[in-house]
Parts: C-alpha cells; sequence; structure tokens
C-alpha cells in the first residue's frame, strides 16, 4: 500500500491561512499557518482544481491566493461578489439543544446530564463549508520523499551544485508524481460528484420526486511533506468547496456529500494505480510485498527506520544517514509487478 484515501468534514475555511506555532510547542507564531507555512519552507503552493473552480475563473492548476479563496469558500463569486447558491442551514448548536434539554429536566442528575450532552450531540446538524479528502501517502513513500531532499540539502551546502540540480530535479519529479496520482483521484471524484435537486422529503407512487444531476466541483488542493509534528508525511488536502455548479442549469448547488463518500475507494484505487505507476516507470524503483494485507510498498533506506515512524526521531533516521538516493535509481531494474524489490 502506497497511500491512502480519507474523507471527512471541515471546518474552517481560514484554516490554511492561520498562524501555528513552528515546530511544535514553544515555537513562533507566524503569519502563515500549517499549508502557507510549508509554502514558504519549499512545498508546493494550494491549486484549484474542478469544473466549478474554471466556472469562477480559475484555471486548473492555478496557485492558490488568499482573497479569492475566502470568497469562493464563503459562497461568493471572487469576481462579482454575488453570493454562491443558498447560505446554510441555520441549525440550532449542541450549546442550544443542550440548554433546551435540560430546561425541559432541571432537576436532572448528574448521570442524567451526560446522557442529555449525548443526545445533544447526536442532534446536532451542521453545513461545512468544505469537505477535506485528502490523500495520504505510506511512510515508506515519504521516507523516500524525504532522503531525497536530505541529499539536496546537503549538497547545497556543500557547495555541490551538480548534485544539488540533481536531487532538486528529482524532488520536483517526485511531487509532480504525487500531484498527478491526486489529480487523478480528484478526476473519478469530479466525474462522480452530484447534487440534488426537487424535493427528496417524500415519496409519490414510490418514488423520491427530486433529482441527483451532475455538477462540478470547486477544489483547493496542498501537498504537504511533513506532518504537524514535523516527522515525514506526505499528504495531500483536497478542499472540496461546500457549493458546486449544476451542469444542467449552471445554478449553484449544495454538494451531495454521500455520493462522494461513496466513490472514496476507487479513488483510493485510482490513485495508487498512478503512484506506484509512476514509482517505477518513472523514478525507476521497485516495491516489495508490505506486511499483512497492506500490499506494495517503496523500498529503501526508511525501511529500517518504520519502527521509530511515529516520533520526531524519525527525521533524524532520514538524516543520519547518506543515503546514496542516485544509486537506487540507476540500479533498479522491474522483474515483477507482484513482487517489486531494490536491486
Amino acid at each position: 500500500m502506497t497511500l491512502q484515501v480519507h474523507i471527512a468534514p471541515g471546518h474552517e475555511i481560514g484554516y490554511p491561512w492561520k498562524g501555528q506555532a513552528e515546530g511544535g510547542t514553544g515555537g513562533e507564531r507566524t503569519a502563515g499557518g500549517y499549508y502557507i507555512n510549508a509554502a514558504q519552507k519549499g512545498e508546493a503552493p494550494g491549486r484549484w482544481f474542478g469544473k466549478g473552480a474554471e466556472a469562477l475563473g480559475f484555471a486548473i492548476g492555478q496557485e492558490v491566493e488568499r482573497a479569492p479563496y475566502e470568497a469562493v469558500y464563503s459562497q461568493e463569486d471572487p469576481r462579482t461578489g454575488a453570493r454562491l447558491g443558498r447560505r446554510p442551514g441555520n441549525y440550532a448548536s449542541k450549546t442550544a439543544i443542550l440548554a433546551r434539554l435540560l430546561a425541559a429536566e432541571p432537576h436532572a442528575t448528574a448521570e442524567r446530564v451526560r446522557e442529555l450532552e449525548r443526545q445533544a450531540e447526536q442532534a446536532e446538524r451542521s453545513s461545512h463549508p468544505y469537505t477535506d479528502v485528502t490523500v495520504a501517502f505510506s511512510k515508506s513513500v515519504s521516507v523516500v520523499h524525504a532522503s531525497i531532499r536530505e541529499n539536496a540539502r546537503r549538497a547545497h551546502l556543500a557547495g555541490n551544485a551538480q548534485a544539488a540540480a540533481h536531487y532538486d530535479q528529482l524532488d520536483a519529479r517526485f511531487q509532480e508524481g504525487m500531484q498527478a496520482a491526486n489529480r487523478a483521484a480528484l478526476e473519478h471524484l469530479g466525474r462522480w460528484a452530484v447534487t440534488r435537486t426537487g424535493y427528496h422529503g417524500a415519496r409519490v407512487d414510490g418514488q423520491e420526486p427530486g433529482k441527483f444531476e451532475r455538477a462540478g466541483l470547486v477544489v483547493t488542493s496542498w501537498l504537504q511533506g511533513t506532518s504537524r509534528d514535523g516527522d515525514p508525511h506526505d499528504h495531500v488536502h483536497n478542499a472540496i468547496a461546500r457549493m458546486v455548479l449544476t451542469e444542467r442549469d449552471g445554478k449553484w448547488r449544495a454538494l451531495d456529500t454521500v455520493a462522494l463518500r461513496h466513490q472514496a475507494a476507487a479513488a483510493k484505487g485510482i490513485a495508487e494505480a498512478h503512484f506506484q505507476s509512476f514509482l517505477v516507470r518513472v523514478m525507476g524503483l521497485q516495491l516489495v510485498p508490505g506486511q499483512g494485507n497492506s500490499g506494495p510498498q517503496s523500498p529503501g533506506p526508511g525501511t529500517s527506520c518504520m519502527p521509530m515512524s511515529r516520533t520526531r526521531k524519525l527525521w533524524k533516521c532520514a538524516s543520519a544517514i547518506p543515503f546514496a538516493a542516485a544509486a537506487w535509481w540507476r540500479n533498479a531494474t522491474v522483474s515483477s509487478a507482484r513482487h517489486w524489490r531494490a536491486t
């Protein structure tokens, strides 16, 4: 297994721009954020994707800027300021629901209050401004990528321009491979993106009168090379906006996220097929069978570091060994698509 796809609701549109501490606790807060600070350190900037984004004037792959980003995820056309679709439902919060339940039972015991809190949490509804589809690459892949970057860093420090250019090129190529796999997943999700029209709350002659119609997604994609703790962890956050463009009439409506979630497994398979092909055909790497049912994974010096993968020590592991990454690509051969091994 070289990657996973996770889908979760996104809560805060300002999250990519929110200042966060550098290096975990005690670090200096910057004007950037988890995504933006990473881009300033050489990570890829956010990119626009989707037919809906194109309808708003963004080219596919165009770099994300803050003002239009915030407009779009606030359901406003960044060019005209016009509202995109209906406002989200004004649902009661968990706090308001709990207050109403407690008012009805003023003498509730502590145990009953806890039950009411769970009841309020289950009853709470909300409209999220976006859905976060994360394509997360495996630790073995992330460590291989980290080794390339470490070689590039050492070459630059040593003043070896030829080696630095070589590893910088490998880094750029590796990032493009991850971006391509992510785009393949998004293209699949885009083909299955739908919105609901009409009324779906009742049945007429045993059928719902409402329809599911094709729609164009609005997405910003953010490629990251580390986790929040600073460990190597290549992953792409895809923020899919709540509003999508209905193909039939050009109106903006809410994305049906249930349909999106049903395609998560297929999106994973497509992205993984693209990325594994990239590793073998473009990078010349070979994959080895993973443990259990995890599927093939990338070999290399990172394999011996896996027990430390959940700690900051992994960075030390990746940087302590002068990896001969160039040798992997020179000497790698492909003998079997099922049992790829490094030579």
